[in-house]
């Protein structure tokens, strides 16, 4: 069946580039209204205009049609659309600080710890509360988003992360099926390397967002960075066996040949990388299917699979998503007008447009709403082994405690192992690890112990 498409070009777009609209730091009048009541205004009829954040490939046509479909049913409010690339998400904390933070934004599950302890979130409960939607949505990721009874964050989608692999490199190189193993990706992404035609086996993220990906290879190797303690204070694992094992199998994809050699690529143009043919495979969210289309790549050669099983025998990945939420900061006129476009983007009614949406532009992908009445696999018809990947991807990790404070440490003994052949990996993390805990860790581990004596 042609698997449908548009839903997804619109919510990779539209999710990840992070939709935003008004809200403010006073409570604003709670909404009574159901899915199917998008009349209702934004506390009263004042005029109220939500600044919206998109990244220019997100705000599309589609996108554009749902913003006026919004409009007419809620005359009074007026949506302002500012381009911001990147993940505008993302930069909530610091535009926040600034003074310049949109009204309401979707933030990763990543950051959503962060924006949390920062005090920065308004309080949803008294709007949640009295939708009548909200037995439909799953407990399991409310409480997550949840913190001293206040519900910061309204989850909005959730995905696994994935192995991406160009299905036609695959078959030009006589590969019929992915990788089960480390070995098997070694194997294979000799196989799909050609330097004269600039095609490389393998590709991983060093310029930027290092620990984002490496992460992946701790885990399949049976270890972790970090731990968080039962006292909340944070224990640093850089130099567990695990974390050894990883680096070690980066450095064999280096020497081996078969990773991208330019390691200054930074997250978009490694994508851009894969959707162009160059990469065969590389460490890949389900969500980024649309914006591969989008620059040129055919949907039938974009296959994903489960990560590669590391040395632990097991292949272990993340539970990726974002959350709505309101700048605690705006007014209550915003907040309650951006509580309606929160709810309309989460209307079964908006979600079937997407999904419809999905169809007509062929870009469907493994993504789960976190409502009980609404099935996007189903909505969309998408290929069997998208659902497959979904099933076994199940039961994901967020990532790894404390990613927030000491990823970047992770970053320079990654990004160390890689560009320097001389590096000893134990060597390199036993210096990352020395220099978070004593910049960083620390501090946050007193703060933490204080806090528990109040």
């Amino acid at each position: 069946m042609n698997f449908k498409k548009s839903l997804c070009a619109l919510l990779a777009t539209t999710m990840m580039a992070g939709i935003f609209a008004g809200c403010t730091p006073n409570n604003g009048t709670p909404d009574e209204s159901n899915h199917s009541d998008t009349q209702s205004s934004a506390g009263n009829n004042d005029p109220v205009e939500l600044t919206l954040w998109y990244t220019s490939t997100a705000l599309n046509d589609f996108e554009i049609s749902l913003q006026e479909d919004f409009m007419d049913k809620h005359p009074n409010i007026t949506i302002k659309n500012v381009i911001k690339e990147g993940d505008p998400g993302n930069d909530l904390y610091t535009a926040v600080a600034a003074g310049n933070a949109p009204d309401m934004v979707a933030a990763s599950f990543t950051v959503m710890q962060k924006y949390m302890d920062a005090g920065i979130l308004e309080p949803l409960n008294a709007y949640f509360d009295q939708w009548s939607d909200k037995e439909h949505f799953d407990k399991q990721y409310l409480d997550m988003f949840t913190k001293d009874g206040q519900l910061l964050g309204i989850p909005a989608w959730t995905g696994a992360f994935f192995l991406g692999y160009n299905k036609a490199l695959f078959k030009e190189a006589g590969i019929t099926n992915p990788p089960a193993t480390w070995e098997e990706a070694m194997e294979y992404a000799k196989l799909l390397t050609n330097p004269d035609k600039q095609q490389f086996g393998y590709a991983t993220l060093s310029a930027e967002w290092t620990e984002w990906f490496f992460q992946y290879y701790v885990w399949q190797a049976g270890g972790d960075l970090t731990k968080m303690n039962e006292d909340g204070t944070l224990e640093l694992t850089f130099t567990d066996p695990a974390v050894i094992k990883a680096g070690e199998y980066y450095q064999q994809l280096r020497d081996a040949g078969v990773l991208q050699p330019d390691l200054t690529l930074k997250f978009n143009e490694l994508r851009s990388k894969f959707a162009q043919g160059k990469v065969g495979m590389m460490p890949f969210g389900g969500d980024w299917i649309p914006i591969c289309i989008a620059e040129g790549m055919k949907p039938e050669d974009i296959g994903l699979a489960v990560f590669p099983a590391g040395p632990s025998g097991k292949s272990v990945t993340t539970d990726l998503g974002q959350c709505y939420v309101v700048n605690a900061k705006a007014s209550p006129e915003k907040k309650a007008a951006a509580w309606e476009w929160i709810k309309y983007l989460l209307s079964v009614d908006t979600l079937q447009k997407k999904a419809d949406d999905m169809v007509a532009t062929g870009s469907a992908y493994p993504v789960t709403y976190l409502r009980d009445d609404f099935d996007i696999v189903s909505a969309t018809g998408m290929p069997d082994e998208y659902r497959q990947v979904i099933e076994q991807s199940k039961g994901g990790r967020l990532e790894f405690e404390g990613k927030a404070i000491v990823g970047q440490y992770v970053d320079r003994a990654v990004q160390n192992i890689l560009s320097n052949p001389n590096a000893d990996v134990k060597t390199e993390f036993e210096k990352a690890q020395k220099a978070a805990q004593t910049e960083v860790v620390d501090t946050y581990n007193a703060e933490v112990l204080e806090k528990n004596k109040k």
